[in-house]
């Protein structure tokens, strides 16, 4: 800026210099200029335009420099560690920076014109009202620490330094966080105030220990002393502070200051076991002690002083004794209860590894079901379904759930658990479509140590476990005919034995089953036993499927848009009528599930606060009874297909089971249960 002057200065000397020139030549007159006045001028006239072009090079590189250097100013002062205002007299907001912005927890756009103290939490706003007046009348520099309302970060205790502009109409406030700083040092007098509790703790401790307890230096000085030693001493505690050893007690100090001594050279702890009465009062009374004197050190590995714990064994020796009589007598009783104990351990086992097993399964369901919260649903159709439940939930009978994929029905076997008097322990749930039929025993009933190839360990199974409780099987009708007549036996005698094991074990089972299949036409066609289908059906209930419950699909949709919403930090605030129309009109062959699927989907793809489906849905989809009839033909179909093209090769890294994701042994029962057939080969022609 220094130069930009000069440069004016000598802009206006110059101009100065032509105006006399020119009065100087309007006086000699036109006629009187000779041609060297007039080159000369002319010469002037460019070395004029010459040096204003100059000027104006230094004059834009002046203002370049100066932009630059406001640029850097408002960088510095919009992203300064601490916030920056200018409030008003009556502390309306003038200016702000980037940082006091984000202290406040507002946009910096809405905050010219809004009052500060509205924004202090409600406890300080009166102290800082005062303290503005304050800044305004004092005409300095001022500071307070408030918390300031921050809807983002929560409350944040600030300091604030504030000093009035020359104009005194206005102030400079400047903010800093120390929220952190206040946390700190409330931990830090949290743990203070701890310590010196602790402290308190172990000086009592010690000073009331039933033993006896004191601290020597090296010239064998009383440091500390508790009550107790100076009990057994013999003299009041006070009067050892100070005093050394053999002062108090002339006739130990050979006996005992010899060792004492030693410890301190050698820096080794001594334990004097069983010493009787050293002391007129111990001896009188023909009590034994214990002694042990552990040497005290410095950072250096100096020895410092003496710590010495003196213990009586005198009572310790008659409750030996008497020990020493009851462990005789309690031998004998040992023996005597010895096969009493033993059963009652064996019963103990069997409840730990039930318990374990129970709490082993209980997290996995609660992993796998921890997103069913509750039925959701108001329709007529449902609330049977429920009144129902709720009738048979307190009785132990049997309960059969039919209904379409989908539509909820292990939501209403654990309605149906929750309500009854077993719901103190947790219900059980068996997928029976999901186990590979080698496994399915196992899993239901348990097996043994080397009941098969494998089983390396003995393992509870879900009848075991839910022994008192319900057991949910889930897909019923996936169970092999060879299990059925064995679980039949478990719901007839409430027994079964384990694989590998011809011990029979008894349960107090509730059994509730669900079914999407029509378990009467499978008795027909021979694939499910008749007399295991009686003795399920004794209660039957059938879920709705969802295109029969339309009025609950605006329930359902509103529960999972505000489920995923929340859990994808998603704002999903509305849904057109013409989607929840497509919603309601739609048959919904995949029922709740489907709908919890598209919605989670919609919600994942949704660029706004109205929800819109990332789907087309197909309102001529047949109805899921049709899907039903036809799964198994769909399933069919493609088990075919693969086994044509591996050439009916099952097993291997390029066989059938591998390109289906199944297990080889799924994979057999399933073309089992299905009737495929392998072709017979053609003779060649």
């Amino acid at each position: 800026m220094k130069k930009g002057r000069n440069t004016s200065a000598d802009a206006a000397e110059l101009r100065r210099r032509a105006e006399a020139r020119l009065r100087a030549d309007r006086k000699k007159g036109a006629s009187g200029r000779t041609e060297e006045d007039r080159q000369r001028l002319v010469h002037e006239l460019q070395v004029h335009q010459i040096e204003l072009e100059m000027q104006n090079d230094e004059l834009r590189k002046s203002r370049a420099e100066v932009e630059a250097g406001l640029e850097r100013y408002t960088e510095l002062y919009d992203f300064a560690p601490v916030g920056y205002l200018t409030l008003s007299r009556d502390g309306a907001i003038r200016q702000v920076n980037l940082t006091g912005a984000s202290l406040l927890g507002v946009e910096r756009a809405r905050l010219p014109g809004r009052r500060f103290g509205v924004l202090v939490a409600a406890p300080d706003r009166a102290g800082f009202k005062a303290f503005l007046e304050k800044v305004f009348a004092s005409q300095a520099k001022e500071v307070c620490e408030v918390a300031l309302l921050n809807e983002g970060k929560g409350p944040l205790n600030v300091h604030i330094a504030a000093t009035v502009s020359q104009d005194g109409q206005e102030c400079r406030v400047m903010i800093e966080d120390i929220t952190e700083r206040k946390q700190t040092e409330e931990a830090l007098r949290a743990a203070e105030e701890t310590a010196r509790q602790r402290l308190m703790e172990i000086e009592d401790l010690y000073r009331n220990a039933p033993v006896g307890l004191c601290v020597l230096d090296r010239d064998l000085r009383y440091v500390r002393i508790n009550e107790r030693l100076a009990e057994i001493n013999g003299i009041p505690a006070e009067a050892h502070i100070g005093k050394r050893v053999h002062d108090l007690m002339p006739e130990l100090a050979e006996a005992v200051e010899s060792k004492l001594r030693r410890v301190l050279e050698t820096g080794q702890p001594r334990l004097n076991i069983e010493v009787v009465g050293e002391t007129p009062a111990q001896q009188s009374a023909k009590r034994s002690w214990l002694e042990q004197w552990l040497p005290l050190t410095d950072a250096d590995g100096r020895v410092t002083g003496l710590s010495m714990v003196v213990e009586e064994t005198t009572e310790r020796k008659k409750i030996e004794e008497a020990l020493q009589n009851a462990h005789d007598n309690l031998e004998q009783q040992v023996k005597e209860r010895t096969v009493e104990l033993r059963t009652a351990l064996s019963e103990i086992k069997a409840m730990k590894d039930q318990l374990e097993a129970e709490n082993i399964f209980f997290r996995e369901e609660t992993k796998l079901k921890g997103h069913f919260v509750n039925i959701i649903g108001q329709s007529s159709g449902l609330k049977y379904v429920l009144y129902r439940a709720e009738q048979v939930a307190p009785v132990n009978t049997t309960v059969l759930i039919f209904g379409e994929t989908g539509t909820g029905k292990e939501l209403i076997a654990a309605a149906i658990h929750n309500m009854s008097p077993r719901k103190e322990r947790p219900l059980i749930t068996v997928n029976c479509a999901a186990l590979p039929v080698n496994l399915i025993e196992s899993e239901l009933f348990g097996r043994e140590k080397g009941a098969f190839t494998g089983a390396d360990i003995r393992r509870v199974g879900r009848f075991e476990i839910a022994d008192g409780s319900t057991i949910c099987l889930d897909e019923i009708g996936e169970l092999p005919l060879e299990l059925q007549a064995k679980l039949l036996r478990v719901i007839q005698h409430n027994e079964f034995e384990r694989l590998g094991s011809s011990r029979t074990t008894k349960v107090d089972v509730r059994i509730v089953a669900t079914t999407n299949r029509d378990l009467e036409e499978e008795v027909r066609k021979g694939r499910f036993r008749q007399d295991l289908y009686y003795r399920l059906n004794v209660f039957p209930l059938t879920v709705p499927p969802l295109r029969q419950r339309k009025g609950d699909i605006p329930l359902m949709v509103q529960a999972f848009i505000e489920r995923y919403s929340r859990k994808l930090g998603k704002q999903i605030t509305s849904i057109q009528k013409e989607t929840m129309k497509s919603l309601q009109e739609y048959p919904w062959p995949g029922n709740v599930r489907e709908l919890e699927s598209i919605i989670e989907r919609a919600v994942i793809l949704c660029p706004g606060p109205a929800l819109q489906l990332a789907d087309k849905l197909d309102i001529s989809s047949s109805p899921m009874s049709s899907a039903m009839r036809t799964l198994e033909e769909v399933e069919r179909n493609q088990i075919l297909k693969i086994l044509s093209e591996t050439r009916w090769r099952i097993e291997g890294k390029d066989g059938a089971a591998t390109i289906l994701g199944l297990h080889p042994s799924t994979l057999r029962a399933r073309i089992q249960k299905l009737g495929i057939l392998r072709p017979e080969a053609k003779e060649p022609d």
